[in-house]
């Protein structure tokens, strides 16, 4: 009797197909030209095919389109040789749903020696795989929240150092764009004389725009966060019942952050980001929401610290009789101006002005009455000048003007205005004045600059009086 014929044998056979039917793991046995020639009960269950659908065909039935050419020749190569391969595939079912399976597919030979059948069994693994990934996500994000906290202690215990607000409103929107990783950002403080929202710092805007855009409590985004003390995550503008208009097309992205700046329930400004630009995705998130509002609480601390500096050290930079700054002050901000010129390139003008007829006028009134016209002088150019120009008592009855991002043509309509209120200083008499404008230019230097400006003031006094002379363009305005 053949031993595959004995009783023993076929007990053992009997024993091991109804393992292998009852097995949890798809089996699948194929010959050695990859036909399938049986399936197990559990591969139904799991692909959705019938024993009948696929014998006499090959696996390709459940191949997903996932794996290159090279993978399959690998795999063909490993069993041709006798080997057993051992991997994830991912498999294709009967409806269509792709799920991730753990292969072994291992060569049977005959007697001969000859490779005569393939068995594969595999398992779904889908779940365990998906839960990897999670946590693989899980510990990435855990990664990045850490590195941006990390980012914001470092901001925190550098932002309280700095007392000069000008830079420090810099180093804010500095520091909220590159952690945030924005291409715009700006910081907004509230006039509160004017009740509009200025910007005094941003990252990505064009100059213009910050120069011209006040708005109002209430108006635009920013007013309406102003307005409402509440902060703003808008991830699609276009959708967003909240704002009611389209995106602007100076905007790449229609995502966007605005986030009140407050203190102790005092409104101090309002910081705006957009065009986010980290890989990952351009809307802003309710983590990207979380990072400004701490980096805001901190800046709001910081300002009013600037402030409150700005004010002790008002003292010891003003002129006492007009209240404008001093010479020491303008000579100490001609510098840091010079400097932004240089780094960003925007116009920057100087204006040195002179009451003509001054000194006539004082020895012949006395000198209260000339401490009375100094006064009203100071009070003219506070009146008829922006908050971000720098306004000194230059001399006696000179006074001078740092002009940021201002042109020749802007700079002589300004000293025009102001020529016009002077004439009504005195009812008795017309006052006019005589100014020197200079443009400030690449590689010149702060003495450059005021010598400049002295010498179109000489120029303007000796071709008689009430004029504007700039030596850039050789006439008077």
């Amino acid at each position: 009797m053949n031993n595959k014929d004995s009783p023993k044998t076929r007990l053992k056979l009997k024993y091991f197909s109804a393992a292998v039917e009852q097995m949890a793991d798809d089996v699948v046995i194929a010959n050695k030209d990859g036909i399938i020639e049986y399936v197990n009960p559990a591969f139904e269950q799991t692909t959705g095919y019938t024993k009948e659908e696929v014998l006499g065909k090959t696996l390709r039935v459940l191949k997903s389109g996932l794996h290159s050419a090279h993978f399959y020749r690998n795999l063909w190569e490993t069993i041709l040789a006798g080997k057993t391969f051992r991997h994830i595939i991912i498999n294709k079912k009967k409806n269509g749903e792709l799920y991730h399976a753990d292969h072994t597919i291992t060569p049977m030979k005959d007697a001969a020696g000859e490779i005569a059948h393939f068995v594969a069994i595999w398992k779904d693994i889908t779940e365990r795989v998906r839960y990897r990934e999670e946590l693989e996500a899980l510990n990435k994000s855990l990664q990045f929240e850490k590195q941006k906290f990390d980012q914001i202690l470092d901001l925190e215990e550098r932002i309280g150092t700095f007392v000069d607000l000008n830079k420090l409103v810099d180093f804010i929107v500095n520091g909220i764009a590159g952690i945030l990783e924005v291409e715009r950002c700006s910081l907004m403080l509230l006039d509160e004389k004017t009740g509009e929202l200025v910007i005094k710092g941003a990252v990505g805007l064009d100059h213009k725009i910050m120069r011209e855009n006040r708005p109002s409590l209430g108006e635009g985004v920013a007013g309406l966060v102003a307005k409402e003390r509440k902060s703003l995550l808008v991830e699609v503008i276009d959708a967003d019942e909240r704002i009611g208009r389209e995106n602007l097309p100076s905007y790449r992205t229609k995502s966007f952050l605005s986030v009140p700046v407050m203190l102790d329930h005092k409104l101090l400004g309002v910081v705006n980001v957009t065009d986010k630009k980290s890989p990952g995705s351009e809307v802003f998130t309710d983590f990207d929401l979380k990072i400004l509002l701490a980096i805001v609480r901190q800046a709001a601390v910081a300002l009013e610290n600037a402030e409150l500096y700005k004010e002790l050290k008002y003292l010891t930079v003003t002129d006492p009789l007009t209240n404008l700054y001093n010479y020491r002050h303008f000579m100490r901000t001609l510098e840091y101006e010079i400097s932004r010129f240089h780094r960003f390139g925007d116009a920057l003008s100087l204006l040195i002005m002179d009451i003509d007829d001054f000194k006539e006028y004082n020895e012949a009134q006395g000198a209260s009455r000339g401490d009375e016209i100094l006064k009203r002088m100071g009070d003219i150019l506070n009146k008829h000048l922006r908050e971000v120009d720098i306004i000194c008592r230059y001399a006696s009855d000179e006074f001078a003007v740092i002009l940021p991002e201002t042109d020749v043509s802007e700079a002589k309509t300004i000293a025009r205005k102001i020529n016009k209120a002077v004439a009504r200083l005195d009812p008795t008499k017309k006052f006019t004045l005589s100014f020197g404008l200079a443009s400030c230019h690449k590689g010149m230097n702060r003495h450059d600059f005021i010598l400049k400006a002295d010498a179109a003031l000489t120029h303007a006094k000796r071709h008689g009086k009430n004029q504007i002379y700039c030596q850039d363009k050789l006439n008077a305005g």
